[in-house]
């Protein structure tokens, strides 16, 4: 072929092929010579397509419908005489029996015949898998070796978005030209960012662990709730007395506490807020994922494996004046600031003149103990 390409006289059909006689399997030769096209003789523009092939239907995975030859008639006492033999008005066991047995066996053929596409498809998802790993590989070595004005990348010079998110607001996630987007109210305005599913967000800015929190804030801003229930808390009475009060966030009590189990009850106020932060802490323990994003979110470095640990620095609900006087007076992380005293708190306000009341310090408070519970 005049146009086929040649390097040091290997063409590759000539690779493939030998790739092929030494019982390479066809996918992975195509593989590995794009790569020694790549290394060898240079780069263009690539179009990636699969050399695996992967059919959206395989006929011969395809069993046919089933169709159940044993149908029981129903005998009746004192009438029908069980007999082992077939005559004209019976079937009697003998056939009865086998043609169960014909049934289970066409059922058998099915699952092992389900059992062997299975695998057969496992085995061309996992070469398809290797194709894409082969082509990003490639990309990450062409990105690499791009240049910016004749120097390196420098990942500095983009803009640091996130420490304009640290002084702003978190303010959800809507559509906008049929594009997901980020909206956050910072002290520069609105900012409306791509959005980005990641747990990490919802962990230090959404709803997700703020429940207790927002619990805690209105129990303390509603005398009223503690005189009600000076002791023990039966769930289903506080709902019928407070279920329908809003929060600070927007939801309703009730909206918060049906994290909880119907009709428990607890010995106290503050044993009820713990385990609305228990559950929620669970609901996001349990989600795929879910360590990653806490730890970047929160910025906590691998070896740290308590998110008490963490700086309060992450923590964007708090002020950034008031998480700096916190960090001052000693009280530098979640765990920290998750058992200080709300009147430490308010003080160390007063001290840093900060305006802060009692509802502001329980959200604070109860977010952090929350937070704490994530591992």
């Amino acid at each position: 072929m005049a146009n086929e390409i040649n390097y040091d006289g290997v063409t590759v059909r000539e690779l493939y092929d030998a790739f092929i006689k030494g019982g390479v399997l066809p996918s992975d030769a195509s593989v590995m010579v794009s790569s020694w096209i790549y290394e060898n003789v240079g780069s263009a523009k690539r179009v990636f397509s699969y050399a695996e092939p992967f059919p959206a239907v395989e006929p011969g995975c395809a069993p046919a419908p089933f169709v159940r030859t044993f149908a029981h008639a129903d005998w009746i006492d004192g009438e029908d005489v069980v007999q082992a033999g077939q005559t004209p008005g019976e079937l009697g066991f003998n056939e009865r029996f086998h043609r169960i047995e014909h049934d289970l066996d066409h059922l058998g053929t099915d699952l092992a015949k389900a059992f062997t596409c299975l695998a057969a498809m496992r085995a061309s998802l996992r070469r398809l898998l290797d194709e894409i790993r082969a082509e990003l590989n490639r990309l990450n070595a062409a990105v690499h070796e791009q240049k910016i004005d004749g120097g390196p990348l420098i990942i500095d010079k983009i803009p640091n978005y996130v420490a304009a998110l640290d002084y702003g607001r978190y303010m959800g996630t809507t559509m906008f030209l049929d594009k997901k987007v980020s909206i956050w109210q910072t002290k520069a305005g609105t900012i409306i960012l791509p959005a980005v599913e990641a747990l990490g967000v919802d962990v230090v800015a959404g709803p997700k662990l703020r429940g207790g929190a927002h619990v805690d804030r209105y129990v303390v801003e509603h005398p009223d709730v503690r005189e009600r229930f000076p002791r023990e808390v039966k769930l289903d009475e506080f709902l019928r007395l407070f279920g329908d009060d809003e929060l600070a966030d927007g939801r309703s009590v009730r909206d918060v506490l049906k994290v909880l189990p119907a009709e428990s009850s607890y010995p106290s106020i503050e044993a009820m807020i713990s385990e609305i932060g228990e559950r929620e802490a669970v609901i996001v323990r349990t989600t795929i994922g879910a360590q990653a994003a806490i730890s970047a979110a929160l910025g906590i470095e691998a070896e740290i494996e308590n998110v008490a640990d963490a700086d309060i620095a992450a923590l964007g609900s708090v002020p950034t004046k008031a998480r700096a006087a916190l960090a001052r007076s000693g009280i530098g992380t979640l765990g920290k600031l998750a058992d200080a005293k709300p009147e430490q708190v308010l003080a160390i306000m007063k001290e840093a003149q900060i305006r802060a009341d009692a509802g502001d310090v329980a959200e604070w408070t109860g977010y952090a103990r929350t937070l704490t519970k994530l591992r």
